[in-house]
């Protein structure tokens, strides 16, 4: 399937390559979907560490495609990828996103040696990396972590310790069982004195799958509420050795005498550094939330054409029934709304990545879009409501992409904290100064933040930063309709109505859910065919859940079924 690569090269594949190449992987029995249900959850767990391989082996996912990589021209397909794998289990992306973003902490930073030294065990995945950042007493908050580990002179090498039980290492993924290499955000002490964060990368284990090394205690997780398959562990650290090239040596060093020094001028400064490069990952929620909406919203679609309301010989269905197309088009319309504002993000680190003003912009940019995954959840909520029974059956896949995706409103960074921070963001930076505004989202952006300016503390409350970052998002996604639009007007203008009834407050026109426009938005929003496995899709789900009866011997009457 892949194309002659290169040294320290993956093969090239195109959008649409990606797409077919994926297309493939979802027909291996690798990949069947049934297997979940049928093994242990360690089974589970080992089966998703080689599915994660065999993407990486295939080259659609690896960390040369970030932006600011040799492969960033493939930044898109990742994206487009890592959303398919989403819908079609969320636990997969997380496993993936684990170890891209820790191979992304050593290419970030470690020194050009150091890259070069690791860079095949991370893009080819001769190694699984864990992400070892957040600690149990702390969370997000990364400013206060206690993790630690002190330069020896005599004995030149660093030990890392964890000073305490709030200091673990938690909810790392791929730590359990496969992780043999961990990135580990700690502080760095010379002499007693702090100074500051850095990122080293420590061995956790000989092989995958065995005991860790001497000083690392690996802690479980689980029960989790979703992501049964990710392997989501914990890490103390006692007296664990390091040698000198453990510190990434981008900013900092230890020379070969013993001593410390850095182009970065403060422990603040090293602590902003730190953290800056981990904004791509937060698109990675937004696709995956936008393609599993899309597949909960056509499995739904597909169920209400041929689930019976009413029988011969004046048939109708729940598509007939206008309560319900209220329900399904509005899901719908969300759906788009996750599309275009996918689609809206991704075209702005693209297009801003390499420019100054637009990195500092990158982090407004991808924190909207995070809180996509809001919408996201909402859509697959609703989904399983309109679905009845049926959108509570696991092989159904609504309800367990549900439970899956409840973690994704805190995973990358809890969405409330996005939208403080797009909400500061606004508050500090008046775009209206020099023009007035046009658009709804524009309008109601500049009357929160002029209340906001009113108050004599410039505060808001979580209420007005949750309307002001959807205003963001509707502003992108109005922005990606018109350069390039995907659906009629009035299903835009349907969409603009729904945000302002359900989002900003505002009042709005009524919308029309008739047949047409819920068949147009049904063709476009159509998932890959491979990743619709349920059984709801047509009524042939009636024999299936009904086939042990009659294997019984048990007569069921034709109108009973």
């Amino acid at each position: 399937m892949t194309a002659t690569a290169g040294p320290h090269e993956h093969p090239l594949l195109t959008s649409a390559r990606c797409r077919q190449t994926m297309r493939d992987l979802l027909r291996e029995d690798l990949f069947d979907p049934r297997l979940r249900d049928d093994l242990s959850l360690r089974d589970y767990m080992d089966l998703t560490i080689d599915r994660m391989k065999a993407i990486f082996r295939e080259g659609l996912v690896h960390n040369d495609m970030w932006m600011g990589r040799p492969g960033e021209h493939g930044f898109r397909s990742m994206c487009d990828v890592m959303g398919l794998t989403g819908a079609f289990d969320f636990a997969l992306t997380s496993t993936i996103t684990d170890h891209l973003i820790a191979g992304s902490a050593l290419f970030n930073h470690g020194s050009p040696e150091q890259v070069a030294r690791h860079h095949d065990e991370i893009t080819q995945m001769r190694q699984v990396y864990a992400f070892c950042c957040t600690e149990i007493g702390g969370g997000t908050n990364l400013r206060e972590i206690r993790t630690t580990v002190s330069w020896d002179r005599a004995e030149q090498c660093f030990t890392l310790d964890t000073p305490s039980d709030a200091a673990c290492k938690f909810w790392i993924g791929n730590i359990k069982h496969a992780a043999t290499v961990g990135m580990v955000l700690a502080r760095l002490v010379i002499d007693g004195e702090d100074v500051g964060h850095h990122w080293f990368r420590v061995p956790l284990r000989d092989e995958e799958n065995g005991p860790p090394l001497a000083g690392i205690t690996i802690l479980s997780c689980d029960p989790k509420g979703g992501i049964q398959a990710n392997q989501v562990g914990g890490a103390r650290f006692t007296g664990v050795r390091l040698p000198r090239e453990a510190l990434m040596e981008r900013y900092s060093r230890i020379d070969e005498n013993g001593r410390f020094s850095s182009t970065l001028p403060d422990a603040g400064t090293r602590f902003v550094k730190s953290i800056e490069t981990f904004v791509q990952e937060r698109i990675f929620p937004l696709s995956a939330g936008a393609r599993a909406a899309e597949l909960a919203t056509h499995l739904t679609w597909r169920f209400a054409g041929h689930r019976e309301t009413r029988g011969a010989p004046r048939r109708r269905t729940l598509l007939d029934e206008p309560l319900f197309r209220d329900r399904l088009y509005q899901v719908q319309l969300r759906s788009l709304a996750l599309r275009l504002l996918e689609r809206a993000v991704v075209r702005g680190v693209e297009r801003d990545w390499h420019t100054d003003p637009g990195r500092k912009n990158m982090h407004v940019l991808t924190a909207t879009g995070k809180c996509g995954s809001w919408l996201a959840l909402e859509v697959l909520a609703a989904c399983r409501e309109m679905c009845g029974s049926q959108g509570f059956h696991g092989h159904n896949q609504i309800v367990t992409l549900r439970t899956d995706f409840e973690v994704n409103v805190t995973f990358a960074g809890d969405n409330s904290v996005m939208a403080y921070q797009v909400a500061r963001s606004a508050l500090g930076s008046d775009r209206f100064a020099s023009r007035p505004p046009v658009t709804l989202p524009e309008r109601v952006e500049r009357a929160l933040t002029e209340t906001w300016r009113s108050r004599e503390n410039g505060s808001f409350t979580h209420a007005e930063a949750v309307v002001l970052v959807h205003a963001r998002m509707l502003d992108l996604i109005t922005a990606e309709h018109d350069a390039e639009p995907l659906v009629p007007q009035q299903v835009m203008d349907d969409l603009v109505a729904d945000f302002a009834a359900h989002r900003l407050r505002e009042p709005h026109r009524p919308v029309s859910p008739d047949r047409e426009k819920i068949d147009l938005l049904a063709d476009l929003l159509a998932p890959l065919p491979e990743l619709v496995t349920a059984p709801m899709v047509d009524d042939r789900y009636l024999t299936e859940f009904t086939s042990s009866a009659r294997a019984l011997g048990v007569h069921i009457p034709e109108q009973g079924r």
